[in-house]
């Protein structure tokens, strides 16, 4: 096989003096910039890439920046074995095959989807994944492919250049933007309670941040309703015509999946028990404090661990704690020889995401954590507990007013207080029941198992005819 150099560079120079490619048999040079055209170097005229030859095996031979874009352009001419140099150290390179002649290019450039996965506990890509591979989607022709943010497969350009869409829940922040044609969505992690970006006190708008340009390049985004919709206008300066109403995916796992099975496979000892997970929001973010982050994990001054357990084991409660990773020693000495108490943490999530136990609660506890707007679809109680809402709003700020009617169950601020509410939901009491339902439409639109399936319903539609998201 004939191989082609493409890329007269000064990284073809060392690779020539490092003796890189003595192992190929060099028949033709490929560049293309205009002035190098048509000059000779090594015997050879140098040419525009411009007609494809499957004798021709194609080494890049110019540095990583430039490889999408490359690669981008061979794959369009038909070409579909690549050799690249990666830099490693000391002006050493390390030479990397890629083959892609198993993949339908021209096919996945319609149907390809990339499910760009950073962190699992926001679970919206874990549930379209967890729903594809047990059959509860329909996709069409689409081929749903799990793309790791922090790994770099052979696929990786591949996979960037042929996608039709990218969904992420996070920013969406890999380089070469320019080279990646697919329509990014984004679904985003959670309702919003707190203050965003724009919204924020201390924002100032001469120091935009790259996640407000950011949100700008997203195509569509998901939402749950109008009134999410406008929060997230305010928050990141997009456009109403961006967002696509479906609902979220991850709460399509709360109506299908066996939480509570899930759960006691990882905790017996919740089995045949009520379980009161709580979930308070993470306080510290990027060096800077929302509210109080000291002891904010316990509100209650009159609280001690014994007191906990002395009642749940009377009232047969099982108590699990789901925190930030940076909490979890504060708490895991109390869970290890309990009967009554245990902490979920990421590592015992593993491959699965904490929507799929987050229905093993008859009972939520939180502060100011966006989840318990998507637990309302359960309509189970939920009791907050703070002590520090004055100072968070001074600091952080909500974004919804007035915070009562936001928040459809008690306040709770000691422990003896939390005590009565679970007394109370033990004896089967539900006062704020009706509060949750007048909140309801309030958040969302759709209350059902099929947020994914609208997803992929709107894809296909888009797909076949495109249309503005703001019809939807």
């Amino acid at each position: 096989m004939k191989t082609y150099l493409f890329g007269v560079s000064r990284l073809l120079e060392k690779l020539s003096r490092g003796g890189y490619l003595r192992e190929f048999r060099v028949e033709g040079l490929f560049d293309n910039a205009r002035e190098k055209q048509g000059e000779k170097k090594w015997g050879f005229t140098i040419e525009p890439p411009t007609f494809y030859d499957s004798d021709i095996k194609i080494v890049i031979t110019v540095k990583e920046l430039y490889h999408m874009a490359m690669i981008h352009q061979l794959l369009d001419m038909g070409y579909r074995k690549f050799t690249t140099f990666h830099a490693v150290s000391d002006g050493r390179y390390e030479k990397v095959e890629y083959d892609y002649s198993q993949y339908d290019y021209e096919h996945d450039k319609n149907s390809l989807v990339l499910l760009y996965l950073e962190h699992r506990s926001y679970s919206n890509i874990c549930a379209l994944t967890y729903l594809k591979e047990a059959g509860y989607l329909n996709c069409y022709d689409f081929r749903l492919k799990l793309f790791l943010a922090d790994a770099r497969d052979p696929d990786f350009y591949y996979d960037l250049i042929a996608a039709r869409y990218i969904i992420t829940e996070r920013e969406w922040n890999l380089f070469h933007l320019e080279e990646v044609s697919a329509e990014v969505i984004q679904i985003w992690h959670g309702f919003p309670l707190k203050t965003m970006e724009r919204m924020r006190k201390e924002y100032a708008e001469m120091e935009d941040s790259y996640i407000v340009k950011n949100w700008k390049q997203f195509k569509y985004i998901l939402s749950y309703g109008l009134n999410y919709t406008v929060f997230l206008c305010s928050c990141y300066s997009t456009l109403q015509k961006q967002y696509v109403v479906t609902g979220m995916p991850r709460n399509d796992l709360l109506y299908l999946v066996n939480g509570k099975e899930n759960l006691g496979q990882k905790f017996p000892a919740c089995k045949d028990k009520k379980v009161v997970i709580y979930m308070p929001t993470f306080r510290l973010l990027d060096g800077r404090a929302d509210g109080s982050d000291d002891g904010y994990l316990f509100y209650w001054n009159d609280f001690d661990a014994e007191k906990l357990q002395d009642f749940c084991r009377k009232q047969n409660l099982y108590f699990l704690f789901k925190l930030h990773p940076c909490d979890v020693s504060k708490v895991s000495g109390w869970c290890e020889e309990s009967d009554c108490m245990g902490i979920l943490t990421d590592e015992m999530l593993g491959e699965s995401c904490m929507y799929e136990y987050l229905n093993a609660a008859d009972v939520l506890i939180t502060d100011y954590s966006s989840v318990y707007f998507d637990y309302m679809l359960l309509d189970r109680p939920i009791i907050f507990t703070d002590s520090d809402a004055g100072s968070y709003e001074s600091n952080r700020g909500f974004i919804v007013e007035p915070l009562d009617f936001w928040r459809p169950g008690p306040v709770v601020h000691t422990w003896g207080k939390l005590k009565e509410e679970l007394e109370a939901f033990c004896a089967g009491e539900d006062l704020f029941r009706v509060k949750r339902q007048q909140l309801m439409p309030f958040v969302h639109r759709y209350q059902d198992s099929t947020s994914s399936q609208r997803l992929l319903d709107f894809m296909k539609r888009n797909q076949e005819e495109p249309i503005h998201a703001a019809n939807m």
